[in-house]
């Protein structure tokens, strides 16, 4: 265990002594615990259990192994969970926040906005950005603490049909944005915007 925290109850998987994900959330699961944290789900038995601990009134936590929110609903159908069971999916990145003691602000060159789509225009005014600088608070590295980025794709009926029709991830990203799910990269760029981390930063972490 990483960490040892009151009130929270941890067990670590143990392949070779046959203690998997799936059985160990068997366990779990009778002991009716308000909370179900599974560090991934990575198989059909998995994540057939995770859905029903879900459906019967289980909060549950987990990871999934996608490039974004819309992909998590297919990758849970390829895992042979049936489309209709299929709930709402989140995916949250962690980028580094810029040292606020040593952060630059500069104007960046037209070419370098439109490379990276950054959101404007050319009949905008060039935005004035931050990048990471270097001082003894940060390690001279620029950088101090972590911040999120959020792709959170609430699941309407729309996207619900989606899935039971079995759509490509395309097609359930394209309904979700039109809905005004706001994706990675949105959410990257405005944090861009607002100074709290570096353009190249997101561009690292964000396709």
């Amino acid at each position: 265990m990483e960490y040892r925290l009151p009130g929270i109850n941890q067990v670590q998987t143990n392949a070779k002594a046959g203690l998997t994900f799936a059985s160990a959330l068997r366990s779990i699961l009778r002991s009716d615990p308000d909370v179900v944290l599974i560090g991934e789900i990575r198989d059909h038995e998995t994540a057939q259990i995770a859905i029903e601990a879900a459906l019967t009134g289980h909060l549950v936590l987990s990871t999934l192994h996608t490039n974004d929110s819309p992909s998590a609903v297919t990758r849970l159908i390829e895992m042979g969970i049936e489309p209709f069971l299929v709930g709402s999916a989140i995916d949250c990145v962690l980028a580094r926040r810029l040292c606020s003691k040593c952060k630059e602000i500069y104007v960046p060159t037209e070419e370098t906005l439109v490379h990276a789509r950054f959101p404007w225009t050319p009949a905008e005014r060039v935005p004035e950005l931050y990048r990471p600088g270097s001082c003894s608070a940060c390690s001279k590295t620029g950088y101090k603490g972590r911040l999120a980025l959020h792709e959170v794709m609430v699941v309407s009926e729309q996207i619900e049909r989606l899935s039971v029709e079995r759509a490509s991830a395309d097609v359930i990203g394209r309904a979700a944005r039109e809905e005004g799910m706001v994706t990675l990269r949105a959410d990257g760029m405005e944090k861009v915007r607002q100074g709290v981390t570096a353009l190249e930063e997101v561009l690292r972490i964000v396709v």
